[in-house]
């Protein structure tokens, strides 16, 4: 009798079917913008033989008049006005190289990939210049003295006061120079989680910026290796440091492959700029409002962070043609004029053109972003989440309590990610339940519906803002067992069980740890109802 009247009430559940309808949503894309210069090969004002082999970087010193080109194990330092070589150094694989001053000296810094650090005094002489002679002004080596560990990265400041080395421990040392012992203090940052590929100093040598091939970056106190701020999302595939404006007030980032963002020392995003091509290179110029972006078609765009837009394109195609491929680029102190490096040891001054297209480019700005405008930052991530929930349910159930267990995925497929997911509730009666019930000789509650869903999620993932703020939209798709159960303090009787088809789409986010969605499921049995959970997320994998 009992199980008569189970399946009775598990028939008036059951209502008339109907078919869900599938819309096609339109996405708007930004298509990939090719910038054209009105001509293919640049306007070379003059060129000159700088290195024997490849030149791999240029440096003009802030008065515009030394100009230094390295190739693989040389690096020469010319007059910036008749390209006259003034001495030649061979130190070894060079992995930057500067001019500062200090009150009315002059000096030439050099760091070797493998940590040497050598500071040369220049001397102003009657007919030009000319360099100190004997042993180096300051010198220092910054490898790991054990032998044990392999530097990733090197750098230092620009009045030479700090020397920072990245070991392949994911390990950071930073290097105070002692200038009146002519020794130093050394720090360690053991915070990087993976090998450590960018260190850059501001130009006021105040912060340091660290960035890693898991896209976490830091900003440090250069003196007392404190942190600053923390920057997530750093597009890590072309290797480009993280930077800093020429007046240390911002910090230059790569946003994706073909965008960069500007942040402030909070680590807020103050815009995200589309340039439409990849990205190579970024270079601060002296004029602190300006940014020379290289991309993969051999141009060199300049920047205004003001007004967020291009002022001029400069092609590095060289008019004689040949093999030789643009390798390395530095814009004069007045930014009217960029040397461009060749694979033939070739240095070329090249006039920018002036940029006129300015509809093609793509600004977030922090304003907008909770608007939806702008450019989107789709992130590789991993999370495991438990949440709690409830369903607004069909009659004659009102509510139910829910938990849920879900794993997502999206480290090889972003910004598409899949999972799984487990979620087990308990459907609570209305009040005008159409039926009694005895238990025992008693009368008891209504029933209460217990269900169990397995299924798979799919669905999109994407951050307007920041990597700390995920949004993501789902459908999922599984199968629910749904059973009616009489209780009675410790007797129960519990139904036959109900399989049914079970669908979901759904929006919510992830801030941090926490997550909420919103949902509307479908199922067979008790059709269409709205839920609503919310719960702890682990993420881990972030890019």
């Amino acid at each position: 009798m009992r199980k008569t009247i189970l399946v009775s009430v598990s028939f008036f559940l059951i209502l008339n079917t109907s078919l869900l309808s599938a819309q096609e949503t339109e996405v708007e894309t930004v298509p990939e913008i090719e910038v054209e210069a009105e001509n293919t090969a640049a306007v070379i004002e003059s060129s000159f033989d700088a290195c024997f082999g490849s030149v791999s970087q240029i440096v003009q010193n802030a008065a515009g008049t030394l100009l230094a080109a390295s190739d693989e194990n040389s690096i020469t330092v010319y007059d910036a006005k008749t390209f006259t070589p003034i001495e030649k150094f061979y130190d070894g694989k060079l992995s930057r190289f500067y001019f500062y001053s200090e009150g009315e000296n002059d000096f030439f810094a050099v760091i070797t990939d493998n940590g040497q650090f050598v500071v040369r005094k220049l001397i102003k002489l009657d007919e030009g210049w000319g360099f100190e002679e004997g042993e180096p002004y300051y010198s220092a080596d910054c490898s790991d003295v054990s032998g044990r560990k392999k530097l990733t990265a090197v750098s230092f400041s620009s009045n030479s006061d700090y020397v920072a080395a990245a070991f392949n421990d994911n390990s950071v040392q930073v290097h105070f120079r002692l200038r009146t012992t002519a020794s130093s203090i050394s720090h360690t940052i053991n915070t990087h989680r993976t090998p450590v590929y960018g260190l850059e100093f501001s130009k006021n040598g105040d912060y340091l910026a660290t960035v890693s091939t898991d896209g976490e970056a830091y900003i440090w106190n250069s003196y007392t290796t404190s942190r600053i701020t923390h920057l997530k999302g750093i597009y890590a595939r072309a290797r480009v440091p993280v930077c800093f404006t020429d007046d240390s007030v911002y910090i230059v980032s790569l946003d994706s492959r073909n965008s960069f963002r500007i942040s402030d020392f909070s680590g807020n995003t103050l815009y995200s700029i589309l340039t439409g091509r990849p990205i190579t290179a970024i270079k601060p110029l002296k004029d602190p409002d300006l940014l020379a972006i290289r991309n993969d078609k051999n141009e060199v765009m300049v920047y205004s962070i003001s007004s967020r837009r291009p002022l001029s394109v400069t092609s590095a195609v060289r008019e004689d043609g040949g093999d030789a491929v643009f390798t390395a680029f530095e814009f004069d102190a007045t930014s009217d004029l960029m040397y461009a490096g060749y694979s033939d040891g070739k240095v070329c001054l090249i006039e920018p053109v002036p940029y006129l297209d300015d509809t093609s480019m793509l600004v977030t700005d922090a304003a907008l972003a909770g608007k939806g405008e702008g450019n989107f930052i789709h992130q590789k991530f991993s999370s495991l989440s438990v949440c709690a929930g409830t369903n607004y349910m069909t009659k004659p159930y009102l509510l139910s309590a829910n938990l849920r267990g879900e794993y997502l995925y999206s480290e090889a497929i972003s910004p598409f990610f899949v999972g799984g997911g487990l979620s087990l509730a308990v459907g609570f009666p209305r009040n005008e339940y159409p039926a009694t019930y005895k238990l025992g000789g008693e009368y008891v509650d209504a029933p209460k519906l217990f269900s169990a869903t397995l299924y798979a999620p799919a669905g999109y993932a994407f951050s307007p803002w920041n990597n700390e703020i995920r949004i993501l939209t789902t459908l999922k798709m599984g199968v629910k067992m749904s059973s009616l159960t009489l209780i009675n303090g410790g007797n129960y009787i519990l139904g036959d069980p109900v399989f049914s088809f079970f669908a979901a789409a759904g929006a919510g986010m992830q801030i941090k740890w926490f997550e909420f969605d919103l949902n509307i499921e479908y199922d067979t049995l008790g059709k269409f109802s709205p839920s609503l959970y919310a719960g702890y997320a682990f993420r881990w994998g972030e890019k």
